[in-house]
């Protein structure tokens, strides 16, 4: 019966409850250091140019760890390493579930590595980058800013895309914490590969010979349409990550554009009621103007009709020529006491008119300002003082 296995960290399968890794790498690299660094022992030591397996129980799991010889050029490999590389797969097996490739932070990663990298690696085989991560480490001292390891991304990206950009920044020598971060993304990588793991060629090839050629075939074609699949899932997650970031960039502007669209609609609320009242204070003034040009003589006429009847009962007590003589002077006296009113109320509308413009005046004179208004009012003003 199969062990219990607690849930993936990424909502997949289960972690492994046995992991097995190998370690590969140019001379100098620091494969060993981060060996030590994996299994959290200091007796890790490379045996020149042998391969060399440790074991050991990591966040409750027994990780194995196979630290291979480094390499050189592709010219000035010897044979010897090459065999080597080879056989360090098979020294964990059934087969490793992680290539480690390590990669110092201050490689230059020129032209001449990166071949010789994609040649040893793929002595292993072609297979061989479907289980490989690129392990980029620097030591706890060495202290490299994002600028930096994103240069050095950008230098590894033809690496990084033969292992489908999987990699993983590691400080070697520091925190402990940063292993079960590095076991996640590993745990990752083989849900992703369907919890299989690297088969050595030599076991690979043996069954290719004694697999039917249907079996072969079949299992080929759904390996390139799996692998056609990823590739293709991978670019719709990128394109909805980068319309995600694109909404987010663009969600503030927007906000930003709506709210000078809400003010421009106030500005022309509020120059459209500002039009409203002057154009209702327009039609007020134009309406009064127009009672004042026909109201004013009606009301002087009607003063006059009254003033003659109030003559005509007035001089009716002297008989008929007294009615007659009583309307015309009460015609008289009711439009001069008509005039009378009208001009003592447009003297009491100036009073208050005057009185305001002789203050301004009056205080604009103390301040000193030299300002002058050019009016009957302003200039009768200045005669008077």
């Amino acid at each position: 019966m199969a062990s219990e296995r607690s849930p993936n960290v990424y909502g997949g399968p289960p972690p492994q409850s046995d992991l097995r890794l190998v370690l590969l790498g140019r001379v100098g690299a620091g494969k060993s250091t981060v060996a030590k660094t994996i299994l959290g022992r200091d007796n890790f030591r490379s045996e020149g140019g042998m391969c060399v397996k440790k074991q050991g129980e990591v966040a409750g799991r027994t990780v194995t760890v196979v630290d291979t010889p480094g390499w050189d050029t592709v010219k000035r490999t010897s044979t010897h390493i090459k065999k080597e590389i080879k056989n360090s797969v098979t020294l964990c097996p059934p087969g490793p579930h992680a290539l480690l490739l390590v990669v110092p932070m201050g490689e230059l990663l020129s032209s001449t590595d990166r071949k010789a990298i994609q040649y040893h690696v793929e002595l292993l085989s072609v297979r061989a980058w479907k289980f490989t991560m690129v392990l980029f480490v620097s030591e706890a001292e060495e202290k490299c800013t994002s600028i930096e390891q994103n240069q050095l991304i950008d230098r590894a990206k033809s690496l990084l895309v033969k292992c489908g950009d999987r990699h993983h920044l590691l400080e070697c020598g520091n925190s402990p914490s940063q292993i079960p971060e590095l076991l996640k993304k590993i745990d990752a990588m083989v849900a992703e590969n369907c919890e299989e793991f690297f088969i050595p060629q030599v076991y690979y090839e043996l069954m290719e010979t004694t697999m039917p050629r249907e079996v072969t075939e079949l299992r080929r074609m759904y390996e390139d349409r799996e692998d056609r699949l990823k590739q293709k899932f991978k670019r719709e997650l990128k394109e909805k990550e980068e319309e995600l970031k694109k909404y987010k960039e663009e969600k503030p502007k927007e906000g930003l554009m709506k709210r000078t669209k809400k003010q421009d609609r106030s500005v022309m609320a509020d120059n459209r009621n500002v039009d409203l009242q002057a154009v209702k204070q327009g039609y007020r003034e134009e309406t009064l103007s127009v009672v004042g040009h026909y109201v004013k003589p009606l009301i002087v006429i009607m003063t006059a009709v009254v003033g003659a009847l109030m003559g005509a009962v007035a001089g009716a007590q002297h008989g008929t020529l007294g009615a007659c003589i009583g309307i015309p002077i009460g015609i008289i006296m009711a439009v001069l006491v008509s005039y009378a009113v009208r001009g003592a109320a447009t003297a009491a509308r100036d009073i208050p008119i005057t009185v305001k413009f002789e203050e301004n005046e009056s205080h604009r004179r103390e301040e000193g300002a030299d300002f002058f208004i050019d009016s009957p009012k302003s200039k009768g003003f200045d005669k008077d003082q």
